[in-house]
């Protein structure tokens, strides 16, 4: 029998268009992104290796592995400057310099380069937007939020751009939500993110952004919606939980039971879970149907849920507070049950009242005469 060659992993995926390890990142598969990005470093063509190294340097920031990232950073910045794109060189620098030195060091860099740039030259227009786009971002997160409205106004007149000008239009439309959100503008913050997904129908964080904007207006059935948007892109067990938890407060608990039901029998992979630790998307939609169930008062049947999250996870902190709570809520209803609480108010009171010499002998005295009355 001859030999079957087969393609290894690395070899498909570096045969993959590099728009497919983004279309990945903006439905926040990061894990996924990045192996693309890793397998394709190797076989792309010179006017694709800076981004795809800025795509795995910034990944490595969100997943937290800093020392990593900022080297990729480096790599970028050194391709980018090859390839004469100067301005994303000194972006890529930037969020290195952001890592190691913090956010104003940061700026300094973006502030130099935005200095010697000439917004009349095409082939900088798109570069120096993602140059206004950072720094807004940078201002959101040191809380000077008419500075980063500017910015972020300035880098969408620029048309920011990875590989192509304007392909970063819904990052800028995204932090503009966040910042007009901010500062409490929530409409023109949903304009912003219905302009993101607008742009890119694949990125997440703006389906998402209008969830919670949305709830926060008590619009539960827009926010239904924009759920049913984000799961299509990306069906994690914390959107699941949302959709239960929202049709729950909208009046249906079977709807609400229905939908954790449906994914308990099919739960979504979640690709995160061995990187953060979190409890399995089982665990997660197990705790869902047993916060609907005690809400119902149906402490029981939610306490056997909990049972089952804890099997998926027996350390998971949130289901055994969870567990804790409903057994005092179970103590509590027996007592009521047998009028402790009044029971023992009153017997305080009587000791207050009485003033004895030793309190302990006249509760004593008290309970075994039934003179307690309520």
């Amino acid at each position: 029998m001859s030999r079957v060659r087969t393609e290894s992993m690395v070899m498909r995926l570096s045969k993959k268009p590099l728009t497919e390890g983004f279309d990945l990142w903006d439905q926040d598969y990061l894990l996924g992104a990045l192996r693309l990005f890793q397998c394709k470093l190797e076989s792309s063509p010179p006017f694709e290796v800076a981004p795809c190294l800025e795509s795995i340097a910034t990944i490595l920031g969100l997943i937290e592995e800093d020392e990593d990232a900022v080297e990729h950073f480096h790599l970028a910045a050194e391709k980018y400057n090859l390839i004469q794109k100067k301005h994303l060189g000194a972006l890529m620098t930037a969020m290195a310099t952001e890592i190691q030195k913090g956010e104003d060091a940061a700026i300094a860099v973006i502030d130099a380069s935005i200095a010697g740039g000439d917004e009349s030259k095409d082939k900088q227009k798109s570069q120096l937007g993602r140059l206004y786009s950072y720094r807004a971002e940078l201002k959101r997160t040191m809380e000077k939020v008419d500075e980063g409205v500017a910015d972020a106004q300035k880098a969408l007149s620029l048309r920011p751009g990875r590989l192509a000008d304007g392909d970063m239009m819904h990052a800028a439309h995204h932090t503009l939500g966040q910042l007009f959100q901010t500062q409490g503008k929530l409409d023109e913050a949903a304009e912003q993110f219905k302009a993101a997904l607008a742009a890119r129908p694949l990125f997440f964080p703006a389906a998402e952004a209008m969830i919670g904007l949305l709830k926060s207006q008590g619009d539960l059935n827009g926010a239904l919606e924009y759920i049913d948007t984000a799961h299509k892109l990306h069906p994690k067990a914390s959107l699941i939980r949302e959709k239960a938890f929202t049709l729950s407060d909208l009046g249906s608990d079977e709807d609400g039971l229905r939908v954790c039901d449906e994914a308990i029998a099919n739960p979504p992979h979640e690709e995160t879970e061995a990187l953060t630790g979190n409890c399995s998307s089982a665990g997660t939609l197990y705790k869902a149907k047993a916060a609907i169930l005690a809400d119902s008062s149906r402490l029981q049947e939610a306490k056997d849920m909990l049972d089952k999250a804890l099997e998926q996870d027996p350390d998971d902190p949130e289901a055994t507070q969870m567990i804790a709570d409903i057994h005092t809520t179970l103590s509590r209803g027996y007592l009521d049950q047998h009028n402790i609480p009044k029971y023992l108010d009153a017997l305080v009171n009587m000791v207050i009242e009485a003033k004895p010499a030793d309190p302990l002998s006249f509760v004593i005295n008290v309970i075994e005469n039934n003179k307690v009355t309520v």
